[in-house]
């Protein structure tokens, strides 16, 4: 994305399809602009609500999601979701997703992507998936 695009970002509305009162359009501010250098190697857009979004490139990223939840008769917010992204020792470049639940002993990798660094060779896909669940 060219600088002038991003200038464009950097106060932005969200229109959401539901009904209302969420039907009005929300202003959020840019909380990081770092996203314009292209040195990164992953990128991060995480937009929330009407507290503002995010938009950065780094070399590693992880996002920790947490949702409320009700357990033995307490609300509690429960880190369910987490996404790492790194460079790993080859070169290529890995995202994990990993699945936390209270009722399991340990969490569960759902997701695995990985892309190989440039000087791969062209025949190999550019990006692997592997959607098989493994306990970490």
């Amino acid at each position: 994305m060219d600088e002038h695009n991003f200038r464009n970002l950097e106060v932005g509305y969200i229109n959401s399809p539901s009904a209302a009162p969420f039907m009005r359009r929300v202003e959020e501010p840019l909380v990081e602009q770092s996203a314009k250098q292209p040195c990164g190697k992953f990128e991060v857009r995480c937009h929330a609500g009407c507290t503002g979004h995010l938009e950065v490139a780094s070399d590693s990223v992880s996002v920790r999601i947490g949702q409320r939840i009700c357990r033995e008769g307490k609300q509690e917010l429960w880190g369910s979701l987490l996404v790492e992204c790194k460079e790993q020792g080859d070169g290529s470049l890995a995202v994990e997703v990993v699945v936390f639940h209270p009722d399991w002993e340990e969490p569960v990798r759902i997701a695995s992507l990985q892309s190989g660094p440039c000087d791969a060779s062209p025949a190999k896909a550019g990006l692997r998936c592997d959607l098989e669940h493994k306990q970490v």
